[in-house]
């Protein structure tokens, strides 16, 4: 009856004491043989390190148990250290200093509407001209200077109409007036700080940075104060050499090809029209002699983006001597915008700043804007052509601006 118990329960016994004689009898350390531990206890094995036995198993309460018991396995992953990144090659750009360019400015005692410090002497800011991309130097056209009589005893005019799909917004009769500014201000500004009726905004500036306030202009500007601000950038002459040059006095209008070696300087502006008291070089020809100048001929002497679609500007002079300035509030291309301004009645219009920058006034109206809502004002801006009323003005015992 017991003999099912006795041998499992002999074993168990026999086991361990077998392991010891085993153990003992194992070769001493320096002879080629290992010796016991000092402590030859299990805990002795295990803390020592030198003979790793597995645990010992004893009997505890009739069942077998293994003392000490076996260690849990913890697995660690440890993640891989980060590729660092490629070693990127070093681009330096070296853009030349145009310090004539850059301090473009007007002289210290000429009215400045919005100026709100004076410009950091030594300060280099460099033009981002737009989008017109390099090309080659031409040839002014020859034959290309128009001079019409110039009417300014007619108040200003405001007329809305659709030319086609078109919506445009016109300005005519009044006193046209240059003006130019340190620090970029809207339009509406312009006609506040000058006493003005209605204005537009005016030609092409270098930096067409929407947050930018650098207020240096393409090619040379004369403003109804007297103040003449020369163009040096030989890269920007070249590429400006051929467009229109807008100049006119009280009596006359003249539109002719900008020529840098005549026309750079205040001394030869003046030659080219005596009592001349605003000038500056526009975008493109639109209108000559009353007709519209196709987008093949336009291309040119014009801004490489001349024919995106865009609110786009336009300024000159009716037949009858009256000035005339438009915008469109639908987007439309340069050729489009010539076509429309030959049918209001333009005997010659060039090309303004146009896009974000279109912004037309009069009184407290605002017409045409550079954005699809008439909510959101356009950018501020360098350049603007104001109009008085010349009754108005002469009413008030003051002389005529910029005269």
């Amino acid at each position: 009856m017991l003999r099912p118990f006795v041998v499992p329960f002999a074993a168990a016994l026999l086991l361990p004491l077998s392991a010891a004689l085993v153990y003992r009898a194992l070769p001493a350390a320096g002879s080629g043989m290992l010796a016991a531990p000092p402590n030859d206890s299990r805990e002795g094995i295990h803390r020592e390190g030198r003979l790793r036995l597995p645990p010992m198993p004893e009997v505890v309460g009739g069942q077998i148990a293994y003392f000490p018991p076996p260690l849990p396995t913890v697995t660690v992953e440890i993640p891989l250290p980060p590729r660092p990144a490629p070693a990127l090659p070093t681009v330096t750009v070296s853009v030349p200093r145009s310090p004539a360019s850059i301090q473009n400015a007007h002289s210290p005692g000429s009215p400045q509407v919005g100026q709100s410090g004076a410009v950091r002497p030594g300060a280099v800011q460099i033009a981002n001209v737009h989008t017109d991309t390099p090309g080659v130097t031409q040839a002014a056209p020859t034959g290309l200077s128009t001079l019409t009589p110039l009417n300014e005893g007619v108040p200003v005019t405001m007329t809305r109409l659709q030319v086609g799909r078109v919506q445009v917004a016109l300005l005519r009769g009044g006193l046209p007036v240059s003006r130019h500014v340190l620090w970029r201000s809207s339009v509406v500004q312009f006609i506040k700080a000058s006493g003005a009726v209605a204005g537009v905004n005016g030609t092409f500036f270098k930096d067409a940075a929407i947050a930018s306030n650098d207020s240096n202009m393409m090619g040379p500007l004369l403003t109804a104060d007297g103040t003449f601000l020369r163009e040096s950038d030989a890269y920007l002459l070249g590429r400006i050499t051929g467009r229109p040059l807008v100049a006119w006095s009280n009596t006359q209008f003249l539109v002719t090809a900008f020529r840098p070696a005549t026309m750079n300087r205040k001394a030869q502006v003046q030659a080219l029209l005596p009592g001349v008291t605003d000038a500056f070089v526009a975008g493109a020809w639109l209108v000559r002699g009353g007709h519209a100048i196709s987008a093949a001929d336009m291309k040119r002497y014009a801004s490489s983006d001349a024919q995106e679609v865009r609110p786009r500007v336009f300024f000159g002079v009716t037949k009858d001597g009256l000035g005339i300035a438009g915008a469109t509030i639908t987007p439309v291309s340069s050729a489009g915008l010539a076509r429309i301004a030959e049918q209001v009645g333009a005997q010659e219009a060039v090309l303004m700043d146009s896009g974000y920058s279109t912004s037309l006034i009069y009184g407290a109206q605002v017409l045409a804007v550079g954005h699809a809502s008439r909510k959101v004002p356009s950018r501020p801006v360098p350049h603007a052509i104001v109009f008085f009323n010349p009754s108005s003005v002469q009413a008030q015992g003051k002389p005529l601006p910029g005269k």
